[in-house]
């Protein structure tokens, strides 16, 4: 069949036409140029070297959904489409495409997060990545901000480019209250609300009378610093000088456990044992313990639950020996420094738990064992030392949080502290030192 040569010429002219129009959209979705823009806002997806690569899908992506929540009639699809591209780089819409929201990521998420973390209400790590316990924290925020500086604040879990500039800015201005904007040298101060634990008690060591609480009857989870009543429990049931050998209930721990380490069959006594357990933290040393003083780690756990009713601890339960994570295995704030209390009391407990450097002797199965503590609380070199504290135990998981139970003495005044839910290692010796900074300042 044969075309008509009247067809023939349409046809050659709409692929003219076609091929001439192609430019000018090319021009308007030049992937380089959409590439400086999405740097220029914030978004972290390496150079502008115009291939759409993942980071770059994925930008586009989120810009697209940020329009489309706006109003914009654009589709979540990673495509630089022109309609796409334009909005991208239309200026006014510059301060809509830097909100962060759940899928942003970059260094802008970071410093959010490691302001909202300072704020008390982000317990994840600053990983640059707005996930569903970010998004949470934000809601949070812009709640306790909804009155504070309400034309700033839209409650969407959502950071618009004002809202993040609200949030990193000095929140003090407004009265909010939070560990970042503690003033140290006004110690008497301090509320629980400038502490970055979830959970908190400060007493005095003489009375027991209580200085300052922050959940103290909270139930929560212990970890290590369940080894205080390991260590309670197994004074009361066990010579410290006898000769034991280390039953094959050490060697049942879980596979990430801190271990001393002992080895079942292994010769000594049973003070070196206990020292192993609280230095070195060592769960295959705290299950020994409890083999070896009740026969089983089930039955030293119920002398641990009558130890805990014996001192008036109301809110604990013990199911191990070692604190690792278990359905049931509880504690609170307050029960953990009337534990410490009571257990300073007590000669061998205090010289086993205020101790910072022991030799394990040698045994058959290994040589002599120096093990040390070296909080920095006790190095006169951190910025975290703390001059007049002392033991007890610390403990960590990832779901516990880092706890720690200590006490500090001065001019007379003892003092003894417990933090649960730490939020890190040194959010907790700032916590610790406030506490016992507070203690000293309403002892006077």
């Amino acid at each position: 069949m044969k075309l008509h040569p009247g067809r023939l010429l349409c046809a050659f002219l709409s692929l003219c036409l076609l091929w001439l129009s192609l430019p000018a959209a090319a021009e308007k979705t030049d992937l380089k140029t959409l590439q400086s823009r999405l740097l220029s806002l914030g978004y972290e997806i390496g150079t502008a070297d115009g291939i759409l690569g993942d980071k770059t899908t994925a930008a586009i992506r989120l810009a697209q959904a940020i329009l489309a929540d706006h109003g914009f009639s654009v589709s979540p699809t990673g495509t630089p489409d022109a309609k796409t591209a334009e909005l991208i780089l239309e200026e006014e819409n510059g301060d809509l495409l830097r909100t962060l929201q759940k899928g942003s990521w970059g260094s802008r998420v970071r410093e959010a997060q490691q302001k909202l973390v300072h704020l008390n209400l982000l317990n994840d790590s600053a990983d640059g990545s707005y996930g569903a316990n970010t998004e949470a924290a934000v809601a949070v925020f812009e709640e306790q901000m909804a009155d504070r500086a309400p034309d700033r604040i839209t409650p969407d879990g959502k950071l618009s480019a004002d809202e993040y500039s609200l949030l990193m800015s000095d929140l003090s201005v407004y009265g909010y209250e939070a560990p970042i904007y503690f003033d140290d040298t006004d110690p008497g101060s301090l509320k629980g609300t400038c502490l970055y634990a979830k959970n908190a008690c400060l007493i005095n060591a003489v009375t027991g009378e209580v200085l300052l609480e922050k959940a103290a009857d909270e139930p929560a989870e212990p970890a290590s610093t369940t080894k205080i009543m390991t260590l309670l429990t197994a004074l009361s049931l066990c010579d410290p000088d006898e000769t034991v050998v280390i039953p094959e209930a050490a060697k049942d721990v879980p596979a990430d456990s801190t271990l001393v380490p002992v080895t079942p069959g292994e010769t000594m006594a049973m003070r070196d044992l206990l020292y192993g357990m609280i230095i070195r933290s060592g769960n295959d040393a705290a299950n020994a313990v409890a083999a070896l003083c009740s026969g089983s780690v089930e039955a030293f756990a119920g002398a641990m639950n009558k130890t805990a009713a014996d001192l008036g601890m109301t809110n604990s339960h013990f199911v191990n020996p070692h604190g690792y994570t278990a359905e049931g295995h509880y504690t609170t704030a307050r029960d953990l420094v009337t534990a410490a209390r009571y257990g300073l009391t007590l000669t061998p407990f205090r010289e086993i738990v205020t101790c910072l450097k022991y030799t394990l002797p040698a045994t058959e199965k290994r040589d002599a064992l120096p093990i040390t503590l070296k909080w920095e609380i006790f190095n006169p070199a951190s910025q975290y030392y703390i001059p007049h504290a002392a033991g007890v135990k610390s403990g960590y998981t990832s779901s516990a949080g880092f706890c720690y139970v200590g006490a500090y003495q001065e001019n007379g005044v003892t003092l003894i502290a417990a933090i649960m839910g730490g939020r890190g290692r040194n959010m907790a010796w700032t916590d610790l030192k406030r506490l016992f900074a507070y203690g000293m300042a309403v002892m006077k």
